[in-house]
């Protein structure tokens, strides 16, 4: 992101010496890439400085800014903005707009870059950079709705597989079920013919039996016959004559 460093000498002249002077090298120094430098002669400008003049303030933010001290960056560009000067306002607005950019906070960033362009629409940096952060937090946006449609097709595709091993599992479970029942039947069937049978094989050994006894009775009764019959006739063979 680019960003500006704004040093007004007319208004050093208005300084005090050591103000002046603190605020002349920290100029110096930060042109150098001697950030850490013009970072204590900035703060310390502005704490000499009577008038607390925004431009020290936003010049030891942008200082700060270029060693990555986001958060301390932030408050000195706050103070700064105490100042009447829209072009001046309108630079520490884009500069606080790129340190929230920095931070990862784009929708902040360009709400900070809009203000910039309406106290200047000459900032031509600032309104870039809205641009630049518009597009890449619309291309962020479908992104991450191509992102969620392609998560949502995946989820259906999951439950739509989930859902037929469910079903699968269930048909599974259904022909073992009937397989359970259709052999309990067997069995059941089987422990009937065979309680039939014997049933059967009883009831015949029963009729048997009385034949049995039925024959065994007649037999009885024949011999009887036999033998009666025997002894009459033996009787008779013992009969004696008379004449």
């Amino acid at each position: 992101m680019k960003y500006a460093l704004l040093l007004l000498i007319s208004s050093f002249l208005s300084l005090n010496a050591f103000t002046y002077l603190d605020a002349k090298s920290g100029e110096k120094e930060y042109k150098k890439g001697n950030f850490e430098v013009s970072e204590k002669k900035f703060n310390s400008a502005a704490a000499s400085s009577k008038e607390k003049d925004p431009v020290l303030f936003y010049n030891h933010g942008n200082s700060l800014f270029q060693q990555k001290k986001y958060d301390d960056a932030m408050k000195q560009y706050e103070q700064a903005l105490a100042s009447d000067d829209k072009k001046l306002k309108s630079q520490v607005k884009h500069n606080m707009g790129n340190t929230l950019f920095m931070q990862q906070k784009p929708e902040e960033a360009l709400t900070f870059y809009k203000d910039a362009v309406k106290l200047d629409p000459d900032n031509r940096e600032a309104a870039i950079n809205y641009e630049i952060v518009r597009k890449l937090l619309e291309q962020q946006q479908q992104q991450q709705q191509n992102q969620d449609q392609k998560e949502n097709k995946d989820q259906k595709q999951d439950q739509q597989q989930q859902n037929q091993q469910q079903q699968d599992q269930q048909k599974k479970e259904d022909q073992k079920q009937q397989q359970q029942q259709a052999d309990q039947q067997k069995q059941e069937q089987q422990k009937q013919d065979q309680q039939q049978a014997k049933e059967e094989k009883d009831k015949l050994s029963k009729e048997e039996a009385e034949r049995l006894l039925q024959a065994l009775e007649k037999d009885e009764e024949d011999i009887q016959k036999e033998v009666k019959k025997a002894l009459i006739q033996k009787e008779n063979s013992n009969v004696k004559k008379k004449w």
